[in-house]
């Protein structure tokens, strides 16, 4: 990690910092989610040692790459709960009330 620290100005870190904090990938992700949030950090920091060093530029790859954090929270509580339902089913099969209505 040292080594990275040594590429990063501190004007370029803040800027990092705030490219994350602007697509929502702030503090309460990082206490939410430290998973999403590192691996925010490490692929606008990625892109920026390759070589994208335009603020603009590395929001539209992290948008493209992750989307917003507040999409990821919503969705994976879906993904989550359908997924559940879909398990249940999957071991007990469908209600008899869901099996009249198709035949």
């Amino acid at each position: 990690m040292s080594s990275i620290e040594n590429n990063i100005s501190s004007v370029d870190f803040e800027m990092i910092r705030s490219v994350l904090d602007d697509a929502g990938y702030d503090a309460s992700v990082l206490v939410e989610d430290q998973c999403l949030f590192d691996t925010a950090a490490l692929l606008v920091t990625k892109l920026f040692l390759s070589g994208v060093d335009s603020r603009s530029a590395l929001a539209a790859k992290l948008e493209c790459q992750l989307g917003r954090a507040g999409t990821h929270r919503h969705r994976l509580s879906l993904s989550l709960s359908l997924s559940l339902s879909l398990s249940r089913y999957a071991i007990q099969g469908f209600p008899l009330e869901s099996q009249a209505n198709k035949s």
